[in-house]
C-alpha cells in the first residue's frame, strides 16, 4: 500500500509600504505550493556538532538501504533546520563518493550549497547521485528529515 506525504510550502509578505513587517516588494504577496509525495520510509535525526571542525556524512549515495545511485530515480526529499540556541551557522553540501565529510566553512569551498542561520530551515528534493554532507561553523545542532522517494 502507498504511503505518502503532503508538504505545503507558504509565502506571505506586505507590501513594502506597510507599516507593520513591511515586504520587499511593491504589492503584497500570498504563495502556496502543496504536493502529494509518494514516499517508502523516513530517516530522521538531530545532530550535534561539538566545533566547526566537526563535518558529518548524513546521507551516502552508495548506502544499500537507498537504493542505487541514478539521477531522477533514487532519491528523496529533506527538511534541514538550524535548532541552534546561539547565532552559528550550519552549511549543508554535497561531496563525491568518499570515505569523510569535507569541512563545508571555507567560503571558497565549491561543494556548499546553502548555509542555515539560527532558526532557518530548508526542504529540498535530492537525488542520491552524491552524499550529503553537514558542517558548523562552531557547536551547533541540526534536525533532518530523509523522506525516500517511493520508486513503484
Amino acid at each position: 500500500m502507498a504511503k505518502y506525504i503532503k508538504p505545503t510550502l507558504t509565502l506571505t509578505s506586505n507590501a513594502s509600504g506597510a507599516t507593520t513587517d513591511p515586504g520587499p516588494l511593491s504589492i503584497a504577496l500570498s504563495l502556496s505550493a502543496t504536493d502529494k509525495l509518494e514516499v517508502d520510509s523516513v530517516r530522521s535525526s538531530t545532530l550535534t556538532f561539538a566545533s566547526d571542525t566537526d563535518h558529518q556524512l548524513i546521507v551516502t549515495a552508495a548506502s544499500e538501504d537507498l537504493g542505487s545511485e541514478v539521477g531522477g530515480v533514487n532519491g528523496g526529499f529533506m527538511y534541514f533546520k538550524n535548532i541552534t540556541a546561539s547565532d552559528i551557522d550550519i552549511f549543508i553540501g554535497v561531496e563525491p563518493d568518499a570515505d569523510a565529510a569535507a569541512d563545508l566553512g571555507s567560503n571558497a569551498n565549491v561543494d556548499r550549497l546553502f548555509t542555515l542561520r539560527q532558526g532557518e530551515f530548508a526542504w529540498v528534493p535530492i537525488d542520491y547521485t552524491r552524499n550529503i554532507s553537514v558542517d558548523a561553523a562552531g557547536a551547533a545542532t541540526l534536525e533532518y528529515w530523509l523522506f525516500n522517494r517511493s520508486n513503484t
